[in-house]
């Protein structure tokens, strides 16, 4: 699941003029007020961390100040449905390989590394309570604390932002919709109006976006899309949406699903059902969890719809128990 939010994301920062609205939108005022006018220039920015696994900085970008200096902006998408307590870790590693990068063989270069702001992206289910700086992760003193540098990132928590406000510019506001309500339960119809209505003829990004709420929303169905493109969008139903959904469908994710890719549709399912039971009655119960794993395939849509309306959790499977009785 988090490869979709992934490639939603990267496609949205694709375009150089879309990831520059993107930082000026979240870049701390007095900071965005000093970047020039060009769009800001994609770096490489593939790494190896130290454990050897392969982490992939989602967008690293060099712009340039208006007093003629440079800055690089590293954005990363933070996925999980609850912060990562290692973030702060994590992101001073990913700037320490990124100035490594820099610096290469020419160790002189180690006097001029340039100035590195991370952008933590963040949609996740709960509010978001990591300290945004490995100083506040120290057990020191104050007198300690004061000997020490600070390292801080930007939380950039697009969940309690107002839709209108997700940014200044109509498709980048489109593409954030999607990540912002994927782990709440959205009327479907009044998301994809929302989002079509913002998204730009032809665009490349629009398709992606199409793509992801097709794989990451079981509610919303191929025809849903399209009456709703029409609704919005009138006599251009066959352009963005029907590629998203050729492309979709083609993958095997069509209703009734196609050899092995049941299993992650199952398991999508499965995920929108926890999704919806934490969202209205917190954490799920063990017992819950334990039936939801024993339900069936064609038995999901009907536990995903009961869980958005049951009374408890374990009215979800209140027919159950009630043919048990009888």
């Amino acid at each position: 699941m988090g490869q979709q939010h992934d490639l939603l994301f990267r496609a949205l920062l694709d375009d150089p003029v879309r990831a520059g609205i993107l930082i000026r939108d979240y870049l701390p005022a007095d900071i965005a007020a000093r970047l020039g006018d060009e769009p800001p220039v994609p770096l490489d920015g593939s790494f190896v961390d130290r454990t050897l696994t392969p982490s992939w900085v989602d967008r690293l970008f060099s712009v340039r100040l208006r007093d003629g200096g440079t800055l690089l902006i590293y954005v990363l998408l933070e996925h999980k449905s609850h912060p990562d307590p290692r973030t702060p870790l994590q992101v001073l590693g990913y700037l320490v390989d990124i100035w490594e990068s820099f610096v290469g063989d020419d160790a002189s270069r180690m006097r001029r590394l340039p100035p590195v702001i991370p952008l933590v992206f963040y949609h996740g289910r709960g509010p978001w309570t990591v300290p945004t700086s490995v100083i506040d992760l120290i057990g020191a003193d104050e007198g300690l604390r004061d000997l020490l540098r600070d390292f801080r990132y930007v939380v950039c928590n697009i969940v309690p932002i107002p839709d209108d406000q997700l940014s200044s510019d109509p498709e980048v506001r489109a593409a954030l919709l999607p990540l912002k309500y994927v782990y709440r339960q959205p009327d479907p119809e009044m998301l994809l109006e929302a989002v079509l209505s913002g998204l730009r003829d032809g665009s490349p990004l629009a398709q992606k976006v199409l793509y992801y709420m097709l794989e990451m929303y079981p509610r919303i169905s191929v025809d849903m899309m399209r009456t709703v493109n029409g609704r919005v969008r009138p006599n251009r139903e066959k352009d963005m949406v029907s590629l998203a959904a050729q492309q979709w469908l083609d993958e095997g994710r069509a209703e009734g699903w196609v050899g092995g890719k049941a299993e992650g549709r199952a398991e999508g399912k499965l995920e929108s059902i926890r999704l919806a039971l934490e969202t209205r009655f917190g954490l799920v119960p063990p017992e819950v969890e334990a039936r939801l794993l024993q339900a069936s395939p064609d038995r999901l849509d009907t536990l995903l719809r009961r869980s958005l309306t049951a009374a408890s959790p374990e009215d979800v499977f209140a027919d159950e128990e009630r043919r048990q009785d009888s």
